[in-house]
């Protein structure tokens, strides 16, 4: 058996419509995930809480260390926060029944796809195209 070719696997990943099983396999995907993100953004939202205990001292370098703690800590919180958003949209999806649809061409955007990544919002070939992976 010959392995498959980019855009044989392209085509493999995004020409199949949804079964209603898979969308209630994703929906539970989808489910777990948007309840790991609030448990999650609570806590990095509540991480200068008083009952945390500050690493900050009286030197430069403890209030630098503090600041770039600070920062990541800010940034995996926008990121959830995103990944949140990315989760509602898709549950608000299968809900209206527009789920597993490509915002960009139409196209079903494939079950294997969404298996990776459940608030995919584009088929492969148009992320790729989005994100200037692809020049054909």
């Amino acid at each position: 058996m010959m392995p498959l070719r980019q855009n044989q696997l392209l085509t493999a990943m995004t020409q199949i419509a949804l079964t209603p099983e898979q969308i209630a396999d994703l929906k539970r995907l989808l489910l777990q995930r948007q309840t790991l993100l609030e448990r999650t953004l609570d806590l990095e939202l509540h991480a200068d809480d008083p009952s945390h205990v500050s690493i900050t001292g009286e030197s430069d370098a403890d209030w630098a260390a503090a600041d770039a703690e600070a920062d990541v800590m800010i940034a995996k919180a926008e990121r959830d926060a995103n990944e949140l958003t990315s989760m509602s949209l898709a549950l608000d999806k299968i809900a209206d029944g527009t789920y597993g649809v490509c915002e960009a061409c139409g196209d079903d955007i494939g079950y294997p796809r969404l298996l990776a990544y459940p608030g995919a919002r584009r088929c492969l070939g148009c992320q790729e195209k989005a994100e200037g992976l692809r020049h054909t």
